[in-house]
């Protein structure tokens, strides 16, 4: 078991545990996947010992009492039932509580200033690894984050947070953390991801140590009173007429940083890639210029921008098409053409 813990290996973990097992601890009953959640999130290098107290042969089954270290700052004495055939934990229990005993198995009742730290410390790493299985692992599946300029769901934030540019320099600063039953809610001063610090307050779930939802405070007045902070117009006009020379410079190194990584162009002919556009751009005859007429555009409600324009390039017919812009970083996150004919290129 000891080694199982230290493995980190929820696959691993999960052997350990009969599928209806089930914890009875000080402060809930929890179930096998809340158990291996927990177990599964103990900081790496944490010691633990499980000293045998006593044990009883029943049958089929042993139950068994011992004295648990590692989980917490004191010692933890629990029973527990072990299924000789299959080797597999049945159920288990604390049999004594106290005012200072642990949440459930593996879940200690630390300050809730102290877990919210630990999970701050999670949230920076998942961000840097760039990595959409982690950053899904951050939040309850029903969760919500109210902003300034609408609401997103898990799918979404998962997609901002991916987002980030590598080696930005972000911190949080933890405001208060109040515990409130099986969750904590605390405010945190969020810098790096946006132009100023932004303070925001949120709910962890103790037992999954996910988030529950979250929320932006004091938005400022400007994105009260309208979700359109400037003229879209304005904005794309600005961002064509800066894509010009660098799409006629040919420069493979500059072109890429007009796209984001997941850029996909939906074409007549196919579907091209970041990669596949910037080459095919790139591979034009020099001298080659693109003109861009801006039909119309609009804000989302992910605070980016979408757009038509006509786009003219030399010997080829003129043709439409639909982009997605981000201003906050300045790229395309896609685009495509919305009207096919048979003499269309792309």
């Amino acid at each position: 078991m000891t080694r199982s813990l230290e493995s980190k290996d929820v696959a691993v973990i999960s052997g350990l545990f009969q599928p209806g097992f089930v914890f009875k601890g000080c402060k809930g009953t929890y179930g096998k996947s809340q158990i291996i959640g927990l177990l599964s999130r103990l900081p790496a290098g944490t010691q633990f010992t499980l000293t045998l107290k006593s044990a009883l042969d029943t049958g089929s089954s042993i139950k068994y009492t011992v004295i648990a270290s590692g989980f917490g700052p004191a010692f933890i004495e629990a029973n527990f039932v072990l299924n000789k055939n299959d080797q597999q934990l049945e159920s288990g229990e604390i049999p004594a509580c106290q005012k200072s005993s642990f949440v459930g198995f593996g879940s200690v009742q630390d300050p809730a200033e102290d877990m919210v730290k630990r999970f701050l410390a999670r949230i920076t790493r998942s961000i840097e690894s760039k990595d959409t299985s982690i950053l899904l692992g951050l939040f309850q599946p029903g969760f919500v984050f109210k902003g300034c300029k609408g609401t997103y769901n898990k799918q979404q934030v998962v997609g901002m947070l991916s987002k980030i540019p590598a080696g930005a320099k972000f911190s949080f600063a933890l405001k208060s953390a109040v515990s409130l039953g099986n969750s904590i809610k605390y405010v945190v001063a969020v810098s790096g991801i946006s132009a100023t610090p932004i303070e925001a307050v949120f709910m962890l779930n103790k037992v999954d140590q996910q988030l529950e939802y979250g929320n932006i405070l004091g938005c400022p007045k400007r994105f009260l009173r309208s979700a359109q902070p400037e003229d879209s117009d304005a904005v794309i006009q600005r961002f064509l007429t800066s894509m010009k020379p660098i799409l006629a410079s040919h420069d493979p190194a500059q072109i890429d940083k007009l796209f984001d990584d997941a850029f996909l162009f939906k074409g007549c002919h196919g579907t091209y890639t970041k990669a596949q556009a910037v080459a095919k751009i790139a591979s034009l005859p020099a001298g080659a210029s693109f003109d861009f007429s801006l039909i119309n555009s609009k804000w989302n409600n992910l605070g980016q921008m979408e757009y038509t324009v006509y786009v003219s390039v030399p010997r080829m017919d003129r043709f439409q098409a639909q982009f997605v812009y981000c201003p906050q970083r300045n790229v395309l996150k896609s685009g495509s053409v919305p009207g096919c004919s048979a003499r269309r290129f792309y």
